[in-house]
């Protein structure tokens, strides 16, 4: 028995990514759409390479990712709270879509202090800084999850 939910992923998770967590998103993919949320993003370097910590924000600042429907199987959605940890909670945001629509999803939230000298990721576009600044995503999943 399966279970619908809308979770806006806006890093490592996002179907594109390439990263096996993301091909993991994407198997339950029923629909995906590039949206946004109010909030700032910053770099974290961890393990074999970088993540991204989405702080909210009370400013006009956004984070740019992709509104997912995902159909979850039993377990599915502790397996995406163990991968994501003990550094963000999930909840409910308002998601702005592309196409100017309005909806409540999931979002992870980073729930700590920043490390010193977080870079903040200007325009909260995570691949595209991966891009700009030629690094890598964090890719390994954590206690083999």
């Amino acid at each position: 028995m399966s279970r619908t939910l809308r979770l806006f992923v806006y890093g490592t998770l996002q179907p594109q990514a390439g990263t096996r967590m993301a091909r993991w998103i994407a198997a339950r993919l029923v629909k995906g759409e590039a949206a946004s949320v109010p909030g700032r993003l910053f770099a974290i370097r961890g393990g074999n390479g970088w993540f991204p910590a989405l702080v909210p924000a009370k400013s006009g600042a956004r984070v740019r990712g992709t509104l997912c429907q995902l159909s979850l199987a039993p377990g599915d959605l502790a397996r995406l709270d163990r991968y994501e940890g003990l550094e963000y909670r999930r909840a409910g945001l308002p998601v702005r879509t592309a196409c100017g629509g309005r909806v409540r999803a999931q979002v992870y939230l980073w729930r700590i202090a920043l490390p010193a000298k977080a870079p903040a990721i200007a325009g909260g576009d995570f691949p595209d800084w991966l891009r700009r600044t030629r690094r890598r995503p964090f890719s390994t999943l954590r206690n083999g999850s």
